[in-house]
């Protein structure tokens, strides 16, 4: 599972719509979407993310950083 699919994911268990969920999250609705299929505008380029973006998603949705980074695939489950 990519780092988009966990996004998806997350938004899907609280039920959100996309804009709904940029507000939550503090991230245009149209930027979660490109996050959420993980590639640019033109749909060509794979969408490069700041960790730190990641994070605060992750923050304000109340999903634990650690799980999404595993469910993700960064790191390996301990």
């Amino acid at each position: 599972m990519g780092y988009g699919d966990v996004v998806r994911k997350i938004r899907k268990e609280k039920n959100m719509s996309l804009r709904q969920f940029g507000e939550l999250v503090g991230v245009n609705y149209s930027h979660i979407s490109r996050i959420e299929k993980e590639f640019s505008n033109k749909g060509k380029e794979k969408l490069l993310i700041p960790i730190d973006t990641l994070k605060q998603i992750c923050d304000r949705s109340g999903y634990s950083f650690k799980k999404f980074l595993e469910e993700a695939g960064y790191i390996e489950p301990i």
